[in-house]
Protein backbone atom coordinates (compact mmCIF):
# COMPACT_ATOMS: atom_id res chain seq x y z
CA UNK A 1 0.00 0.00 0.00
CA UNK A 2 2.76 2.41 0.94
CA UNK A 3 4.64 1.59 -2.29
CA UNK A 4 1.55 2.23 -4.46
CA UNK A 5 0.90 5.57 -2.73
CA UNK A 6 4.50 6.67 -3.39
CA UNK A 7 4.26 5.48 -7.01
CA UNK A 8 0.96 7.32 -7.51
CA UNK A 9 2.43 10.51 -6.00
CA UNK A 10 5.44 10.29 -8.30
CA UNK A 11 3.19 9.78 -11.36
CA UNK A 12 1.05 12.81 -10.50
CA UNK A 13 4.16 14.93 -9.84
CA UNK A 14 5.73 13.97 -13.18
CA UNK A 15 2.49 14.77 -15.03
CA UNK A 16 2.39 18.18 -13.38
CA UNK A 17 6.02 18.80 -14.31
CA UNK A 18 5.34 17.97 -17.96
CA UNK A 19 2.20 20.14 -17.99
CA UNK A 20 4.02 23.11 -16.47
CA UNK A 21 6.95 22.85 -18.87
CA UNK A 22 4.69 22.97 -21.93
CA UNK A 23 5.03 26.46 -23.43
CA UNK A 24 1.45 26.35 -24.72
CA UNK A 25 0.16 25.93 -21.19
CA UNK A 26 -1.80 29.06 -20.20
CA UNK A 27 -0.13 29.00 -16.78
CA UNK A 28 3.37 29.48 -18.26
CA UNK A 29 4.03 33.22 -18.37
CA UNK A 30 6.20 34.44 -21.27
CA UNK A 31 9.46 36.03 -20.14
CA UNK A 32 12.05 38.15 -21.89
CA UNK A 33 15.43 39.24 -20.55
CA UNK A 34 17.00 42.57 -21.46
CA UNK A 35 20.68 41.73 -21.79
CA UNK A 36 23.89 43.75 -22.05
CA UNK A 37 27.51 43.22 -21.09
CA UNK A 38 28.64 46.72 -20.14
CA UNK A 39 31.96 47.04 -18.32
CA UNK A 40 31.20 49.40 -15.43
CA UNK A 41 34.63 51.04 -15.24
CA UNK A 42 34.84 52.08 -18.89
CA UNK A 43 31.14 52.92 -19.41
CA UNK A 44 30.93 54.99 -16.22
CA UNK A 45 34.18 56.81 -17.12
CA UNK A 46 32.83 57.66 -20.57
CA UNK A 47 29.16 58.33 -19.80
CA UNK A 48 29.01 59.19 -16.12
CA UNK A 49 28.83 57.41 -12.79
CA UNK A 50 26.00 54.90 -12.51
CA UNK A 51 25.52 54.41 -16.26
CA UNK A 52 26.54 50.75 -15.92
CA UNK A 53 25.87 48.82 -12.74
CA UNK A 54 27.51 45.47 -13.55
CA UNK A 55 30.94 44.28 -14.51
CA UNK A 56 30.28 42.91 -17.99
CA UNK A 57 32.91 41.95 -20.52
CA UNK A 58 32.41 44.71 -23.13
CA UNK A 59 34.35 47.94 -22.71
CA UNK A 60 32.95 51.22 -23.93
CA UNK A 61 35.58 51.26 -26.69
CA UNK A 62 34.63 47.74 -27.84
CA UNK A 63 30.95 48.71 -27.75
CA UNK A 64 31.59 51.74 -29.99
CA UNK A 65 33.76 49.79 -32.40
CA UNK A 66 31.21 46.98 -32.84
CA UNK A 67 28.31 49.42 -33.14
CA UNK A 68 30.08 51.47 -35.81
CA UNK A 69 31.06 48.43 -37.91
CA UNK A 70 28.05 46.10 -37.36
CA UNK A 71 25.35 48.74 -36.61
CA UNK A 72 24.43 46.73 -33.52
CA UNK A 73 26.16 45.18 -30.51
CA UNK A 74 25.43 41.46 -30.13
CA UNK A 75 25.71 41.50 -26.33
CA UNK A 76 22.91 44.12 -26.16
CA UNK A 77 19.75 42.17 -27.00
CA UNK A 78 16.37 40.84 -25.97
CA UNK A 79 16.43 37.16 -25.09
CA UNK A 80 14.49 35.61 -26.71
CA UNK A 81 13.81 37.74 -29.79
CA UNK A 82 10.62 35.84 -30.68
CA UNK A 83 8.00 35.36 -27.96
CA UNK A 84 4.61 33.68 -28.02
CA UNK A 85 1.81 34.73 -25.69
CA UNK A 86 -1.84 33.81 -25.36
CA UNK A 87 -4.65 36.34 -25.29
CA UNK A 88 -4.95 37.72 -21.78
CA UNK A 89 -1.37 36.84 -20.81
CA UNK A 90 1.18 39.37 -19.69
CA UNK A 91 4.88 39.26 -20.52
CA UNK A 92 7.41 39.45 -17.70
CA UNK A 93 10.43 41.58 -18.62
CA UNK A 94 13.63 41.42 -16.54
CA UNK A 95 16.60 43.71 -17.04
CA UNK A 96 19.48 41.26 -16.64
CA UNK A 97 22.05 43.78 -17.85
CA UNK A 98 23.83 46.68 -16.25
CA UNK A 99 22.26 49.58 -18.13
CA UNK A 100 18.76 51.05 -18.28
CA UNK A 101 16.59 49.67 -21.10
CA UNK A 102 13.01 49.88 -22.34
CA UNK A 103 10.71 47.21 -23.76
CA UNK A 104 8.50 49.45 -25.85
CA UNK A 105 5.78 48.34 -28.25
CA UNK A 106 6.20 50.13 -31.59
CA UNK A 107 4.20 50.14 -34.81
CA UNK A 108 7.43 49.96 -36.82
CA UNK A 109 11.01 49.44 -35.68
CA UNK A 110 13.01 52.66 -35.74
CA UNK A 111 15.43 54.77 -33.81
CA UNK A 112 15.35 55.50 -30.13
CA UNK A 113 15.89 58.54 -27.94
CA UNK A 114 19.71 58.72 -28.25
CA UNK A 115 20.61 60.38 -31.59
CA UNK A 116 24.22 59.11 -31.67
CA UNK A 117 23.06 55.49 -31.16
CA UNK A 118 20.41 55.96 -33.86
CA UNK A 119 23.04 57.18 -36.34
CA UNK A 120 25.53 54.43 -35.53
CA UNK A 121 22.85 51.72 -35.77
CA UNK A 122 21.41 53.03 -39.06
CA UNK A 123 18.09 53.89 -37.42
CA UNK A 124 17.97 57.64 -38.13
CA UNK A 125 14.21 58.08 -37.62
CA UNK A 126 13.01 57.86 -34.04
CA UNK A 127 10.04 55.56 -33.48
CA UNK A 128 7.17 57.85 -32.39
CA UNK A 129 6.43 55.61 -29.39
CA UNK A 130 9.95 56.28 -28.09
CA UNK A 131 9.29 60.01 -28.03
CA UNK A 132 6.30 59.41 -25.75
CA UNK A 133 8.10 57.47 -23.00
CA UNK A 134 7.14 58.01 -19.38
CA UNK A 135 9.49 57.57 -16.42
CA UNK A 136 7.96 54.17 -15.59
CA UNK A 137 8.88 52.87 -19.08
CA UNK A 138 12.58 52.81 -18.17
CA UNK A 139 13.58 49.46 -16.67
CA UNK A 140 16.54 49.80 -14.35
CA UNK A 141 19.31 47.19 -14.13
CA UNK A 142 18.06 44.25 -12.06
CA UNK A 143 14.42 45.35 -12.19
CA UNK A 144 11.43 43.39 -13.47
CA UNK A 145 8.40 44.82 -15.24
CA UNK A 146 5.20 43.41 -16.69
CA UNK A 147 3.90 44.21 -20.17
CA UNK A 148 0.27 43.55 -21.01
CA UNK A 149 -2.00 41.73 -20.74
CA UNK A 150 -2.16 40.97 -24.44
CA UNK A 151 -5.58 41.96 -25.79
CA UNK A 152 -5.66 41.03 -29.47
CA UNK A 153 -4.17 38.26 -31.62
CA UNK A 154 -1.40 39.07 -34.09
CA UNK A 155 2.23 40.07 -34.15
CA UNK A 156 3.58 42.95 -32.07
CA UNK A 157 6.98 44.63 -32.28
CA UNK A 158 9.03 45.71 -29.28
CA UNK A 159 12.33 47.59 -29.12
CA UNK A 160 14.58 49.27 -26.62
CA UNK A 161 14.19 53.02 -27.08
CA UNK A 162 17.76 53.57 -25.90
CA UNK A 163 19.51 50.81 -27.89
CA UNK A 164 17.25 50.56 -30.99
CA UNK A 165 18.79 47.38 -32.39
CA UNK A 166 17.44 45.49 -29.36
CA UNK A 167 14.23 44.12 -30.87
CA UNK A 168 11.69 41.35 -30.42
CA UNK A 169 8.43 40.21 -31.91
CA UNK A 170 5.56 38.89 -29.84
CA UNK A 171 3.04 36.58 -31.48
CA UNK A 172 -0.26 36.65 -29.62
CA UNK A 173 -2.49 33.61 -30.12
CA UNK A 174 -5.97 32.70 -28.97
Amino acid sequence: MRYSLVLMSMTVASQLLVACSNSSDPLVIPHVALVDQCDAASFNAALGAGTCKTNGSTTFSQFGSELNTQHSVAAWRFDPTAITAKLGQSIVVTNSGGEVHTFTEVEDFGGGIVPSLNTASNNPTEAPECAALAQEDFIQAGATSTEGPETSPGTEKYQCCIHPWMRATVTVRR
